[in-house]
């Protein structure tokens, strides 16, 4: 159960979207400001002791005492907050990054692997909700190292008392751990289905049309309710286990709450202790029941984010079948020679290209053709390096793809694909993702013949498109598409049937 948790906390630290210098200064914000409540019971039983024997000196010197800790603990915990809150920040850009960086070269089996949902909500809700976990667990260090020194004190006062203290938290804390460990099970699986729910009414948005004219709601209605009685399944399964730890874990500690108290106030009947001892053991108590129930709420928020670290994790350490990783060459001067060698690649155990040979030369037209499935687009895919060949080489300008740094390819090897992708921006802003020069969009949108269409609309280039360009027609989308692909100052095009929705003459 321990084991579990600890694993937890290395798995986030160990996605590397932290700064080491805001940690520390969370962590020891964190620390201070708990430990300088601890000595206040000991101060009020002080106060007590002084006033019964009507020493008011004395006692006012611990109130002061009182008074200076209470402020100190009162700056740090600001402290703490500003730290925390400049650390989210960090944490949730950092992450963000980093995501958005991997899944930006990962291979196309990664899109078959892993949904378009699950990326967006890991990537919004997930990081979100994980840069908390430093926060509670400093926190959750703080108390216990507060309860170690309460229950260490409440030992000195009475052994008994101490050691029953230390059982009854100690019980307590693995009683928790072990209902959680099951509400993180079910937890996993409600997401799960929850991202099934989310694709399908994703993929419900973009065929509406299709829906509806091959009446598919009601099939599709059965999809819906299989998922949402599944993620209802493993949402109740949570719910007991969230219960336990709630109610079981409170019962447990009121009950012997009230009999430590029953057999202290026995003590002081008996003349065996003082008002001012009394006072003492109830303030440590209660502060070890408070900072247990502090320690229980972090480890069930650090529980909690068990599966969106996990998560995130997958998505940053996706293992990569077709591609290997980028090189170290960094010569910016491609002249846009492309050479297959000897290429053999498999595809799911099918063999797909079988000892391809070919060279094109810079500044010239080459149309690869071929019927369907006969690997044309394989050979672009290649080139893109979203499959990895398993034989020979491919070089562009005599150097291996495979060498070339990150930056310097994907500046030098565009794509312009049958469907391109238009973000939910205007058209300017969609061709600024590429280059913001207005001078610059407006001669690539004249070479493709678009220019004029867009200068009728009624806000020109500012002209809002909506997610995947619906407002535009098909062939107005590859224009659009082709614009922003000359703008990218690429050596090496690749148009994969881009004429397909467009006319004669436009295609001419």
């Amino acid at each position: 159960m321990f084991s579990r948790f600890v694993k937890l906390v290395k798995r986030y630290f160990d996605l590397k979207g932290n700064s080491k210098k805001r940690l520390i200064i969370l962590f020891i914000t964190s620390t201070i400001a708990r430990l300088t409540m601890l000595p206040l019971p000991f101060v009020a039983s002080k106060i007590i002791d002084f006033i019964t024997i009507h020493n008011y000196r004395g006692a006012l010197l611990y109130v002061f005492i009182f008074f200076i800790a209470s402020i100190i603990s009162v700056i740090t915990l600001r402290l703490n907050y500003k730290a925390y809150t400049k650390h989210c920040v960090y944490a949730h850009n950092k992450l963000q990054d980093l995501i958005v960086e991997k899944v930006s070269t990962y291979d196309e089996d990664f899109s078959k692997n892993i949904s378009k949902s699950f990326i967006v909500n890991t990537a919004f809700q997930d990081v979100g909700n994980v840069m908390q976990i430093p926060d509670k667990l400093f926190d959750s260090i703080s108390y216990i190292i507060n309860i170690a020194i309460s229950i260490f004190i409440l030992i000195k006062i009475n052994f008994i008392i101490g050691l029953i203290m230390l059982l009854v938290v100690l019980v307590a804390i693995i009683y928790v751990l072990y209902n959680l460990k099951f509400r993180e099970h079910y937890l996993s699986f409600q997401r799960k289905y929850q991202d099934k729910i989310s694709s399908l009414l994703g993929e419900v948005l973009d065929g509406s049309h299709e829906i509806k004219s091959f009446n598919m709601e009601k099939d599709i209605n059965k999809y819906l309710e299989k998922y949402g009685k599944s993620w209802k399944r493993n949402y109740f399964k949570k719910r007991k286990y969230q219960d336990r730890v709630n109610m079981l874990s409170d019962i447990f500690i009121q009950f012997f709450k009230v009999g430590l108290y029953v057999v202290f106030a026995i003590f002081i009947i008996k003349g065996q202790y003082s008002i001012a001892a009394l006072i003492l053991v109830i303030g440590y108590v209660e502060d070890t029941e408070d900072y247990f129930w502090m320690i229980k709420t972090n480890l069930e928020r650090i529980s909690g984010m068990e599966t969106r670290v996990n998560r995130i994790y997958t998505l940053l350490n996706y293992h990569q079948k077709n591609m290997d990783l980028y090189g170290k060459n960094n010569l910016d001067d491609i002249k846009g020679s492309i050479e297959f060698k000897n290429v053999y690649m498999s595809y799911n155990n099918v063999e797909v290209m079988k000892d391809m040979n070919f060279k094109v030369e810079p500044n010239s037209f080459t149309a690869i053709v071929g019927k369907s499935g006969s690997g044309k687009s394989t050979i672009f895919r290649s080139l893109l390096r979203l499959y990895k060949i398993s034989k020979g080489c491919i070089l562009i300008d005599g150097i291996n793809i495979y060498d070339y740094s990150k930056d310097v390819y994907s500046s030098n090897v565009s794509i312009v694909t049958q469907k391109p992708f238009i973000f939910d921006m205007s058209i300017r802003e969609n061709l600024n993702l590429v280059d913001s020069n207005k001078k610059n969009q407006e001669e690539a949108c004249k070479k493709v013949g678009i220019h004029d269409y867009i200068m009728s609309l009624p806000k020109g280039y500012n002209t809002k498109l909506y997610a995947g360009g619906d407002n535009f027609s098909a062939g107005q989308r590859q224009l659009l598409a082709l614009a922003r692909t000359l703008l990218s100052k690429s050596e090496i095009l690749l148009f994969d049937e881009v004429t397909s929705s467009l006319d004669v003459n436009t295609s001419k």
